[in-house]
Protein backbone atom coordinates (compact mmCIF):
# COMPACT_ATOMS: atom_id res chain seq x y z
CA UNK A 1 0.00 0.00 0.00
CA UNK A 2 1.48 3.79 -0.87
CA UNK A 3 -0.05 6.82 1.02
CA UNK A 4 -0.50 9.88 -2.12
CA UNK A 5 1.38 12.86 -1.79
CA UNK A 6 0.08 14.80 -4.45
CA UNK A 7 -2.84 14.92 -6.84
CA UNK A 8 -1.82 16.47 -10.15
CA UNK A 9 -4.05 19.33 -11.25
CA UNK A 10 -6.06 18.19 -14.41
CA UNK A 11 -5.26 14.76 -13.80
CA UNK A 12 -7.55 11.76 -14.48
CA UNK A 13 -6.75 11.06 -10.69
CA UNK A 14 -8.31 14.21 -9.68
CA UNK A 15 -11.25 14.34 -11.91
CA UNK A 16 -11.77 10.63 -10.26
CA UNK A 17 -11.46 12.27 -6.80
CA UNK A 18 -8.34 11.01 -5.57
CA UNK A 19 -7.01 12.98 -2.87
CA UNK A 20 -3.66 13.85 -0.83
CA UNK A 21 -3.88 11.27 2.25
CA UNK A 22 -5.55 8.53 -0.01
CA UNK A 23 -3.96 5.26 0.40
CA UNK A 24 -3.87 2.99 -2.37
CA UNK A 25 -4.26 -0.73 -1.55
CA UNK A 26 -4.23 -2.60 -4.83
CA UNK A 27 -4.30 -1.84 -8.51
CA UNK A 28 -6.28 -4.45 -10.90
CA UNK A 29 -6.16 -7.10 -7.62
CA UNK A 30 -2.61 -6.99 -6.79
CA UNK A 31 -0.92 -5.08 -4.09
CA UNK A 32 0.97 -2.10 -4.85
CA UNK A 33 4.67 -2.68 -3.42
CA UNK A 34 6.20 0.30 -5.03
CA UNK A 35 7.00 2.87 -8.02
CA UNK A 36 7.38 -0.32 -10.12
CA UNK A 37 4.24 -1.94 -9.48
CA UNK A 38 2.49 1.16 -10.10
CA UNK A 39 4.37 2.36 -13.07
CA UNK A 40 3.40 -1.12 -14.44
CA UNK A 41 0.30 -2.00 -13.21
CA UNK A 42 -1.73 1.28 -14.36
CA UNK A 43 0.02 1.48 -18.45
CA UNK A 44 -3.23 -0.52 -18.97
CA UNK A 45 -6.22 0.88 -20.51
CA UNK A 46 -8.38 -0.05 -17.98
CA UNK A 47 -7.45 0.52 -14.11
CA UNK A 48 -9.42 -0.74 -11.38
CA UNK A 49 -7.59 0.79 -7.85
CA UNK A 50 -8.86 -0.07 -4.35
CA UNK A 51 -8.55 3.40 -2.65
CA UNK A 52 -8.60 3.98 1.71
CA UNK A 53 -9.80 7.37 2.33
CA UNK A 54 -8.45 9.08 5.16
CA UNK A 55 -11.32 8.70 7.15
CA UNK A 56 -10.60 4.86 7.20
CA UNK A 57 -13.58 4.11 4.68
CA UNK A 58 -12.45 2.09 1.12
CA UNK A 59 -13.39 2.67 -2.75
CA UNK A 60 -12.74 1.51 -5.81
CA UNK A 61 -11.82 3.96 -8.54
CA UNK A 62 -12.11 2.79 -12.10
CA UNK A 63 -10.14 4.15 -14.83
CA UNK A 64 -10.59 3.83 -18.89
CA UNK A 65 -7.13 5.79 -20.39
CA UNK A 66 -5.01 5.84 -23.14
CA UNK A 67 -2.40 3.23 -22.51
CA UNK A 68 0.42 4.48 -21.16
CA UNK A 69 -1.12 7.75 -19.65
CA UNK A 70 -0.42 8.66 -16.57
CA UNK A 71 -3.03 8.84 -13.65
CA UNK A 72 -1.38 11.37 -11.87
CA UNK A 73 -0.75 10.59 -8.27
CA UNK A 74 2.80 11.25 -6.60
CA UNK A 75 3.64 9.11 -3.47
CA UNK A 76 4.88 10.17 0.35
CA UNK A 77 7.47 7.13 0.60
CA UNK A 78 9.77 6.47 -2.48
CA UNK A 79 12.08 3.26 -2.99
CA UNK A 80 14.61 5.94 -3.51
CA UNK A 81 15.23 7.04 -0.31
CA UNK A 82 15.03 3.47 0.76
CA UNK A 83 17.39 1.00 -2.08
CA UNK A 84 17.52 -2.57 -0.67
CA UNK A 85 21.20 -2.85 0.21
CA UNK A 86 24.18 -4.89 -1.28
CA UNK A 87 24.94 -8.42 0.71
CA UNK A 88 28.07 -8.95 -1.18
CA UNK A 89 31.88 -8.72 -0.15
CA UNK A 90 32.97 -7.66 -3.22
CA UNK A 91 37.18 -8.42 -3.41
CA UNK A 92 37.13 -4.43 -5.40
CA UNK A 93 34.44 -2.99 -3.67
CA UNK A 94 35.06 0.90 -3.77
CA UNK A 95 32.51 1.74 -0.87
CA UNK A 96 35.19 -0.32 1.38
CA UNK A 97 38.50 1.71 0.27
CA UNK A 98 36.73 5.21 1.51
CA UNK A 99 38.51 7.01 4.67
CA UNK A 100 36.44 7.16 6.84
CA UNK A 101 34.71 10.38 8.23
CA UNK A 102 33.11 11.23 5.18
CA UNK A 103 29.02 12.00 4.80
CA UNK A 104 27.42 8.89 5.70
CA UNK A 105 25.33 8.66 2.19
CA UNK A 106 28.97 7.60 0.46
CA UNK A 107 28.75 5.01 2.14
CA UNK A 108 25.95 3.46 1.32
CA UNK A 109 25.95 0.01 -0.87
CA UNK A 110 22.75 0.06 -3.07
CA UNK A 111 22.10 -3.37 -5.24
CA UNK A 112 18.64 -2.44 -6.27
CA UNK A 113 17.19 -3.78 -8.97
CA UNK A 114 14.00 -1.46 -9.27
CA UNK A 115 16.93 1.44 -9.27
CA UNK A 116 18.94 -0.14 -12.32
CA UNK A 117 15.49 -0.25 -13.87
CA UNK A 118 14.74 3.19 -13.13
CA UNK A 119 18.22 4.79 -12.93
CA UNK A 120 20.74 2.68 -14.59
CA UNK A 121 22.19 1.34 -11.60
CA UNK A 122 24.10 -1.53 -11.84
CA UNK A 123 23.73 -4.54 -9.84
CA UNK A 124 24.51 -8.32 -9.46
CA UNK A 125 21.31 -9.68 -8.53
CA UNK A 126 22.41 -11.97 -5.85
CA UNK A 127 19.73 -10.67 -3.31
CA UNK A 128 16.76 -11.14 -5.47
CA UNK A 129 14.80 -14.44 -4.18
CA UNK A 130 13.01 -16.14 -6.62
CA UNK A 131 9.62 -14.50 -5.57
CA UNK A 132 11.17 -11.19 -6.22
CA UNK A 133 12.82 -12.47 -9.64
CA UNK A 134 9.37 -13.47 -10.80
CA UNK A 135 7.96 -9.87 -10.42
CA UNK A 136 11.30 -8.70 -12.82
CA UNK A 137 9.83 -11.31 -14.89
CA UNK A 138 6.15 -10.62 -14.25
CA UNK A 139 6.75 -6.22 -14.36
CA UNK A 140 8.90 -6.91 -17.87
CA UNK A 141 11.59 -5.05 -16.11
CA UNK A 142 14.06 -3.84 -19.23
CA UNK A 143 16.58 -3.20 -19.88
CA UNK A 144 18.19 -3.73 -16.47
CA UNK A 145 22.19 -2.96 -15.68
CA UNK A 146 24.12 -5.89 -14.59
CA UNK A 147 27.22 -6.33 -12.92
CA UNK A 148 28.33 -9.75 -14.28
CA UNK A 149 32.20 -9.54 -13.36
CA UNK A 150 33.41 -13.17 -14.98
CA UNK A 151 30.14 -15.88 -16.42
CA UNK A 152 32.41 -18.47 -14.95
CA UNK A 153 30.50 -19.43 -12.04
CA UNK A 154 33.47 -20.02 -9.53
CA UNK A 155 35.54 -16.65 -10.70
CA UNK A 156 32.36 -14.65 -10.13
CA UNK A 157 31.69 -16.39 -6.36
CA UNK A 158 35.53 -15.91 -5.68
CA UNK A 159 35.08 -11.81 -6.77
CA UNK A 160 31.90 -11.59 -5.19
CA UNK A 161 31.66 -13.82 -2.42
CA UNK A 162 27.91 -14.38 -2.13
CA UNK A 163 26.15 -17.48 -1.44
CA UNK A 164 24.16 -16.93 -4.77
CA UNK A 165 26.75 -15.08 -6.93
CA UNK A 166 26.97 -18.44 -8.95
CA UNK A 167 23.56 -18.23 -11.02
CA UNK A 168 23.82 -15.32 -12.98
CA UNK A 169 23.90 -17.35 -16.19
CA UNK A 170 20.94 -18.98 -15.24
CA UNK A 171 19.01 -15.72 -14.45
CA UNK A 172 19.86 -13.30 -17.55
CA UNK A 173 18.97 -17.09 -19.71
CA UNK A 174 15.40 -16.25 -17.77
CA UNK A 175 15.75 -12.61 -18.80
CA UNK A 176 16.39 -13.25 -22.14
CA UNK A 177 13.47 -16.19 -22.41
CA UNK A 178 10.76 -13.72 -21.12
CA UNK A 179 12.35 -11.15 -23.88
CA UNK A 180 14.06 -8.89 -21.49
CA UNK A 181 16.59 -6.77 -22.18
CA UNK A 182 20.10 -5.96 -20.07
CA UNK A 183 23.38 -4.24 -20.33
CA UNK A 184 26.63 -5.88 -18.81
CA UNK A 185 29.46 -4.47 -17.11
CA UNK A 186 32.29 -6.08 -15.83
CA UNK A 187 34.93 -4.89 -13.54
CA UNK A 188 38.29 -5.88 -14.60
CA UNK A 189 40.75 -7.52 -11.72
CA UNK A 190 44.04 -8.20 -13.19
CA UNK A 191 45.10 -11.86 -13.05
CA UNK A 192 41.95 -12.73 -12.11
CA UNK A 193 38.94 -11.87 -14.30
CA UNK A 194 40.98 -10.61 -17.22
CA UNK A 195 43.04 -12.99 -20.02
CA UNK A 196 41.08 -16.68 -21.14
CA UNK A 197 38.48 -15.66 -18.13
CA UNK A 198 37.45 -12.63 -19.85
CA UNK A 199 37.54 -13.64 -23.68
CA UNK A 200 35.13 -16.75 -22.13
CA UNK A 201 32.79 -14.45 -20.73
CA UNK A 202 32.52 -12.30 -23.32
CA UNK A 203 31.55 -14.85 -25.93
CA UNK A 204 28.78 -16.21 -23.63
CA UNK A 205 27.32 -12.99 -23.07
CA UNK A 206 27.50 -12.36 -26.98
CA UNK A 207 25.64 -15.66 -27.04
CA UNK A 208 22.56 -13.93 -24.97
CA UNK A 209 21.90 -11.53 -27.60
CA UNK A 210 19.96 -9.67 -28.99
CA UNK A 211 18.85 -9.59 -24.88
CA UNK A 212 22.22 -8.74 -23.92
CA UNK A 213 22.55 -5.17 -25.51
CA UNK A 214 26.41 -3.94 -24.83
CA UNK A 215 28.89 -5.11 -22.47
CA UNK A 216 31.29 -2.34 -20.38
CA UNK A 217 34.60 -2.97 -19.49
CA UNK A 218 35.64 -1.13 -16.56
CA UNK A 219 39.34 -1.45 -14.58
CA UNK A 220 39.01 -1.82 -11.19
CA UNK A 221 39.47 1.62 -8.92
CA UNK A 222 41.72 1.16 -5.73
CA UNK A 223 42.44 3.67 -3.02
CA UNK A 224 45.14 4.14 -0.84
CA UNK A 225 42.83 3.05 1.84
CA UNK A 226 43.35 -1.15 1.41
CA UNK A 227 44.90 -2.02 4.58
CA UNK A 228 43.14 -5.71 5.44
CA UNK A 229 41.63 -6.05 2.13
CA UNK A 230 42.15 -8.53 -0.59
CA UNK A 231 45.28 -7.86 -2.36
CA UNK A 232 44.37 -6.36 -6.04
CA UNK A 233 46.84 -4.78 -8.12
CA UNK A 234 46.04 -1.51 -10.49
CA UNK A 235 46.31 -1.70 -13.97
CA UNK A 236 49.22 -1.07 -15.95
CA UNK A 237 49.49 0.18 -19.75
CA UNK A 238 50.38 -3.45 -20.90
CA UNK A 239 46.98 -4.52 -19.21
CA UNK A 240 44.80 -1.98 -20.39
CA UNK A 241 46.43 -3.15 -24.04
CA UNK A 242 45.93 -6.65 -23.43
CA UNK A 243 42.45 -5.53 -23.22
CA UNK A 244 42.18 -2.93 -26.14
CA UNK A 245 43.47 -6.03 -28.08
CA UNK A 246 40.76 -8.33 -26.68
CA UNK A 247 38.47 -5.70 -26.82
CA UNK A 248 39.07 -5.37 -30.66
CA UNK A 249 38.75 -8.94 -31.71
CA UNK A 250 35.38 -9.54 -30.13
CA UNK A 251 34.15 -5.87 -31.66
CA UNK A 252 34.89 -7.43 -35.15
CA UNK A 253 33.05 -10.51 -34.51
CA UNK A 254 30.32 -9.07 -32.77
CA UNK A 255 30.18 -6.93 -36.35
CA UNK A 256 29.78 -9.26 -38.38
CA UNK A 257 27.52 -11.65 -36.09
CA UNK A 258 25.47 -9.43 -34.15
CA UNK A 259 25.61 -6.01 -36.27
CA UNK A 260 27.20 -4.11 -33.24
CA UNK A 261 30.56 -3.30 -31.69
CA UNK A 262 28.82 -5.21 -28.61
CA UNK A 263 31.70 -4.79 -25.77
CA UNK A 264 33.26 -1.31 -25.11
CA UNK A 265 36.32 -0.29 -22.80
CA UNK A 266 36.33 2.89 -20.60
CA UNK A 267 37.50 5.89 -21.52
CA UNK A 268 40.17 5.01 -18.69
CA UNK A 269 41.58 2.00 -20.58
CA UNK A 270 41.75 3.82 -23.58
CA UNK A 271 43.53 6.91 -21.67
CA UNK A 272 45.94 4.56 -19.85
CA UNK A 273 46.74 3.33 -23.04
CA UNK A 274 47.61 6.09 -24.55
CA UNK A 275 45.23 5.87 -27.33
CA UNK A 276 43.54 7.94 -29.73
CA UNK A 277 39.63 9.02 -28.38
CA UNK A 278 37.43 7.26 -30.72
CA UNK A 279 35.18 9.15 -32.87
CA UNK A 280 31.38 9.49 -31.64
CA UNK A 281 30.10 6.71 -34.24
CA UNK A 282 32.28 4.05 -32.94
CA UNK A 283 30.32 4.55 -29.33
CA UNK A 284 26.42 3.63 -31.46
CA UNK A 285 24.40 5.10 -29.63
CA UNK A 286 26.16 6.26 -25.91
CA UNK A 287 24.49 3.26 -24.17
CA UNK A 288 26.82 3.18 -21.11
CA UNK A 289 27.91 6.52 -21.39
CA UNK A 290 27.19 7.18 -17.69
CA UNK A 291 29.55 4.15 -17.02
CA UNK A 292 32.55 6.23 -18.96
CA UNK A 293 31.73 4.61 -21.97
CA UNK A 294 32.88 7.22 -24.38
CA UNK A 295 32.24 10.47 -21.99
CA UNK A 296 35.43 11.74 -23.57
CA UNK A 297 34.08 11.27 -27.11
CA UNK A 298 31.27 12.90 -26.87
CA UNK A 299 32.69 15.48 -25.02
CA UNK A 300 34.97 16.84 -27.46
CA UNK A 301 32.24 16.65 -29.98
CA UNK A 302 29.96 19.14 -28.29
CA UNK A 303 33.58 21.15 -27.79
CA UNK A 304 34.42 21.03 -31.39
CA UNK A 305 30.76 21.74 -32.59
CA UNK A 306 30.33 24.90 -29.93
CA UNK A 307 33.61 26.26 -30.96
CA UNK A 308 32.68 25.94 -34.63
CA UNK A 309 29.45 27.84 -34.27
CA UNK A 310 31.03 31.14 -32.59
CA UNK A 311 30.88 33.89 -34.51
CA UNK A 312 32.58 36.14 -32.31
CA UNK A 313 36.40 35.52 -33.67
CA UNK A 314 37.84 37.94 -31.10
CA UNK A 315 37.08 38.38 -27.44
CA UNK A 316 36.73 42.23 -26.56
CA UNK A 317 39.20 43.87 -23.93
CA UNK A 318 42.30 42.11 -22.49
CA UNK A 319 43.55 38.35 -23.04
CA UNK A 320 42.11 36.48 -19.42
CA UNK A 321 43.68 33.81 -17.88
CA UNK A 322 41.60 30.66 -16.52
CA UNK A 323 42.55 27.61 -14.81
CA UNK A 324 41.19 24.07 -16.07
CA UNK A 325 42.04 21.39 -13.42
CA UNK A 326 41.76 17.76 -14.32
CA UNK A 327 42.03 14.30 -13.37
CA UNK A 328 45.16 12.76 -14.50
CA UNK A 329 43.87 10.59 -17.33
CA UNK A 330 42.20 13.44 -18.92
CA UNK A 331 45.00 15.65 -19.04
CA UNK A 332 46.45 15.20 -21.80
CA UNK A 333 43.49 15.04 -24.23
CA UNK A 334 42.16 18.24 -22.45
CA UNK A 335 45.37 20.40 -23.78
CA UNK A 336 45.28 19.12 -26.95
CA UNK A 337 41.40 20.50 -26.90
CA UNK A 338 41.79 23.25 -25.74
CA UNK A 339 44.68 24.27 -27.70
CA UNK A 340 42.43 23.73 -30.87
CA UNK A 341 38.97 25.13 -29.71
CA UNK A 342 39.82 27.15 -26.62
CA UNK A 343 38.09 31.28 -27.44
CA UNK A 344 39.64 33.52 -28.78
CA UNK A 345 41.08 35.89 -26.06
CA UNK A 346 41.61 33.13 -23.42
CA UNK A 347 45.01 31.63 -22.08
CA UNK A 348 44.56 28.36 -20.64
CA UNK A 349 46.32 26.39 -18.06
CA UNK A 350 45.31 22.79 -18.23
CA UNK A 351 46.25 21.43 -14.53
CA UNK A 352 45.94 17.82 -13.85
CA UNK A 353 45.39 17.23 -10.19
CA UNK A 354 46.79 14.58 -8.10
CA UNK A 355 44.76 12.66 -5.86
CA UNK A 356 46.44 12.96 -2.40
CA UNK A 357 42.54 12.30 -0.94
CA UNK A 358 42.02 8.92 -2.27
CA UNK A 359 45.35 8.08 -3.88
CA UNK A 360 47.84 8.80 -6.93
CA UNK A 361 46.07 5.38 -8.75
CA UNK A 362 42.31 7.72 -8.75
CA UNK A 363 42.66 9.52 -11.84
CA UNK A 364 39.54 10.36 -12.91
CA UNK A 365 38.30 13.94 -12.46
CA UNK A 366 34.82 12.81 -10.66
CA UNK A 367 36.83 11.96 -7.69
CA UNK A 368 38.97 15.15 -7.20
CA UNK A 369 38.04 16.70 -3.84
CA UNK A 370 38.23 20.46 -2.62
CA UNK A 371 41.47 20.39 -0.85
CA UNK A 372 43.30 18.69 -3.12
CA UNK A 373 41.86 21.59 -5.64
CA UNK A 374 42.91 24.06 -3.61
CA UNK A 375 46.15 23.17 -2.40
CA UNK A 376 47.65 22.14 -6.14
CA UNK A 377 45.87 25.66 -7.35
CA UNK A 378 46.73 27.80 -4.86
CA UNK A 379 49.16 30.66 -5.45
CA UNK A 380 48.44 30.29 -9.34
CA UNK A 381 47.52 33.48 -11.25
CA UNK A 382 44.43 33.49 -13.29
CA UNK A 383 40.60 34.91 -13.62
CA UNK A 384 38.89 32.04 -12.83
CA UNK A 385 38.95 28.68 -12.34
CA UNK A 386 36.54 25.86 -14.79
CA UNK A 387 35.42 22.63 -13.07
CA UNK A 388 33.22 19.84 -14.76
CA UNK A 389 30.14 19.26 -12.12
CA UNK A 390 30.84 15.58 -12.48
CA UNK A 391 33.47 16.75 -8.68
CA UNK A 392 30.30 17.67 -7.18
CA UNK A 393 27.42 15.41 -5.82
CA UNK A 394 24.12 15.64 -7.77
CA UNK A 395 22.80 19.12 -6.22
CA UNK A 396 26.58 21.05 -6.91
CA UNK A 397 27.00 21.50 -3.05
CA UNK A 398 29.81 19.46 -2.08
CA UNK A 399 32.60 17.64 -3.43
CA UNK A 400 33.44 14.36 -2.14
CA UNK A 401 35.44 15.74 1.32
CA UNK A 402 31.85 17.70 2.17
CA UNK A 403 33.45 21.20 1.11
CA UNK A 404 31.60 23.22 -0.67
CA UNK A 405 32.10 25.47 -3.97
CA UNK A 406 32.05 29.19 -2.32
CA UNK A 407 34.65 27.75 0.64
CA UNK A 408 36.58 26.25 -2.90
CA UNK A 409 36.09 29.75 -4.56
CA UNK A 410 37.43 31.56 -0.93
CA UNK A 411 40.62 29.12 -0.61
CA UNK A 412 41.42 29.84 -4.07
CA UNK A 413 40.88 33.34 -3.80
CA UNK A 414 39.60 33.06 -7.20
CA UNK A 415 36.09 33.22 -9.56
CA UNK A 416 34.90 29.49 -9.57
CA UNK A 417 32.87 28.26 -12.39
CA UNK A 418 31.01 25.10 -12.24
CA UNK A 419 29.59 23.85 -15.82
CA UNK A 420 27.98 20.69 -16.95
CA UNK A 421 30.17 18.09 -17.86
CA UNK A 422 29.61 18.35 -21.76
CA UNK A 423 31.49 19.84 -24.18
CA UNK A 424 29.12 22.75 -25.23
CA UNK A 425 29.00 23.44 -21.38
CA UNK A 426 32.63 23.90 -21.08
CA UNK A 427 33.24 25.88 -24.09
CA UNK A 428 30.65 28.37 -22.83
CA UNK A 429 32.17 28.45 -19.12
CA UNK A 430 35.48 29.36 -21.13
CA UNK A 431 33.81 31.95 -23.52
CA UNK A 432 32.22 33.66 -20.20
CA UNK A 433 35.58 34.20 -18.76
CA UNK A 434 37.33 35.46 -22.15
CA UNK A 435 34.75 37.74 -22.01
CA UNK A 436 35.10 39.07 -18.74
CA UNK A 437 31.29 37.81 -17.39
CA UNK A 438 32.78 35.72 -14.34
CA UNK A 439 32.63 38.10 -11.05
CA UNK A 440 31.45 37.40 -7.39
CA UNK A 441 29.67 34.41 -6.50
CA UNK A 442 30.57 31.11 -8.15
CA UNK A 443 29.09 30.69 -11.13
CA UNK A 444 27.34 27.50 -12.41
CA UNK A 445 26.90 27.36 -16.60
Amino acid sequence: MRKISAVLTGSLAQRRGLKPGDTVLSINGEPLLDEIDYQALTAKRHVRMMVRRADGSQREVDFVKAVGHPLGLQFEDSLICSPKTCGNNCLFCFVDQLPPGLRQSLYLKDDDWRLSLLTGNFVTLTNVGDREFSRILRRKASPLYISVQATDSAVRQAMIRHPHAGKLMDRLNQLRLAGLAFHCQIVLCPGINDGKVLEQSIRDLMALSPAALSLALVPVGLTRYRDGLSPIRGFTRDDAEKVLEVTKKYQRIAQQELGTRFVFPADELISLAGEKIPQPSYYEHFAQIENGIGMLSQFEEGLHEAASQDKLLTAPGTEKNVILPCGTSVAPYLKGWVSQYAPKGLKTLVRPITNTFFGETVTVSGLICGQDLVEQLKGIQADAVIIVDEMLNSDNTLFLDDMTPDEAQRALGKPLVVCQNRGEAFYKAMKAVSLGEIKGDVTYV
